[in-house]
């Protein structure tokens, strides 16, 4: 029998201890005509941080996937509910980290920002500026990620084109190292 990681129970993230990251190194002693001394804005930022990174962690820790569900026997209403849960727990994690709650998926807690869109489209221009784009391979996962976004941010992609970006950043990389891609699939390497 498969044992079952418990889901049911949500961490808020008011639970997370406030303290400095370096809790564990003794505070200067104060001498009596010594004030407290106030947290800076530095320390309010690394303890926002770090609680972050805790969520995140926490939520990694109790994620299970399809595949493990199916082996734990899991009832649909169960796994409804495990989906439901990580929503809740992505959506938390998204307002932690400064997100707006309309720049947030209710259904799946996803941040829909620009900066969230930004950082997708720079990481398929980043992989097609090492690696090429594989046609055969790289236009349907390429095709489905725009059309993510394009369902839910379709003011984003106006004017945008991920692939002659990507194309144009792989071709001056490569053009700078002076010799063609070394991606056998690739055919857009040195050329102009």
């Amino acid at each position: 029998m498969t044992a079952r990681r418990q889901v049911d129970v949500l961490f808020d993230l008011s639970d997370y201890p406030k303290a400095s990251p370096d809790s564990g190194a003794a505070a200067p002693a104060r001498t009596r005509d010594q004030p407290a001394q106030e947290p800076t804005l530095a320390d309010d930022n690394r303890a926002k941080r770090r609680a972050v990174y805790v969520a995140a962690s926490r939520i990694r820790r109790i994620a299970m996937s399809p595949r493990e569900q199916r082996e734990a026997g899991w009832t649909p209403e169960q796994i409804v509910d495990y989906r439901t849960s990580m929503a809740d727990f992505r959506i938390a994690l998204c307002l932690a980290q400064g997100n707006a709650l309309d720049d947030i998926d209710p259904a799946s807690g996803y941040s829909m920002s620009r900066a969230s869109y930004d950082a997708a489209r720079q990481s398929w221009i980043s992989s097609m500026k090492f690696h090429g784009f594989n046609p055969g391979y790289d236009q349907a996962w390429l095709n489905k990620a725009i059309a993510y976004w394009a369902e839910r941010r379709p003011q984003f992609l106006v004017g945008d084109d991920w692939l002659a970006a990507g194309l144009a950043a792989h071709r001056t990389y490569w053009q700078t190292l002076d010799h063609p891609c070394t991606c056998p699939t690739c055919n857009e390497g040195g050329e102009s």
